[in-house]
């Protein structure tokens, strides 16, 4: 994957059945609260990430690939938020409260954050997030932690992942392009990394206390094989974050993309296929 490979575009098209069980994956409150936080945080973080590169389109006028990646890009984007926010409807008919800690997180990045930070540590933020969201792709897909999911909300969560390896090099491409220096590119980590677990933390507690689960043994038991014991996270997680403060770093150098092509093939030989292929009407136009 690079700046110069075409993205494919596809939208996510399965039903979320209403009895999906409220620990969906595998019956684990506490990794299953982790993704539910993820899936509140997907749609303001997609239109974060939008809003950022398409101001950064000016610049490339030199680079009219990349500006075609950065298209191809958002549209993947705008895609996950509209999945992940049709998700929300399951928690709803859960019955759990999470719409406050959204709107709480969405006024202080988006109308107050956002609004304060010069653009190109804005787009380091991006770069480093979405290098976050690769890597946890490459995580859970590589050891299979969701084979026991329940299928729509697997499916949902391996498309996204397999998007984000898809496209992990775009952003940070355009950064190099934009603001190369390595002192902004370490801004950007320091601002998103704290922030990013600090959130998914409090969205998981949050749950986890809606289910009266918040203090029992079992659900910390869990926490410690996902982050510890059994899954290794943490190991890995600062391995990737490590990874990404090496100056020569570049997300291509990550080999994954056969975990993406893998998801998407998977999918695509489905009889009833959740992932849709949507054509790209500049290229049906041409």
């Amino acid at each position: 994957m690079n700046a110069h490979t075409p993205l494919n575009l596809r939208r996510f098209a399965f039903p979320f059945p209403k009895q999906i069980p409220s620990h969906w994956c595998g019956g684990d409150a506490a990794l299953t609260h982790l993704l539910n936080t993820y899936t509140v945080l997907v749609p303001g973080n997609e239109g974060f990430y939008i809003r950022t590169l398409q101001a950064c389109r000016k610049r490339l006028a030199d680079r009219p690939d990349l500006s075609e990646a950065v298209r191809l890009f958002c549209l993947q984007e705008g895609q996950h938020g509209v999945g992940h926010r049709r998700f929300w409807e399951v928690l709803d008919y859960q019955g759990y409260r999470y719409k406050g800690f959204e709107r709480a997180v969405a006024i202080f990045a988006y109308k107050f954050l956002e609004r304060i930070t010069p653009l190109k540590v804005r787009l380091s933020m991006v770069a480093c997030v979405e290098h976050i969201n690769a890597f946890i792709g490459e995580e859970f897909l590589r050891a299979r932690l969701l084979c026991d999911a329940d299928p729509s909300a697997r499916a949902l969560f391996e498309w996204h992942f397999a998007e984000e390896i898809e496209h992990k090099a775009v952003a940070f491409d355009v950064l190099k392009h934009v603001a190369p220096s390595y002192a902004t590119r370490l801004l950007g980590f320091l601002l998103v990394v704290p922030f990013f677990y600090l959130l998914e933390m409090i969205g998981a507690l949050n749950f986890l206390r809606q289910d009266k689960l918040l203090f029992k043994r079992s659900t910390w038991r869990s926490f410690r094989l996902h982050f510890w014991r059994r899954d290794h996270m943490a190991r890995k997680t600062i391995g990737h974050l490590l990874a990404y403060l090496k100056p020569g770093f570049h997300p291509r150098n990550t080999d994954n993309d056969h975990l993406a092509s893998e998801v998407m093939a998977r999918y695509t030989a489905m009889e009833a296929c959740p992932i849709e292929s949507v054509p790209d009407r500049r290229s049906a136009a041409a």
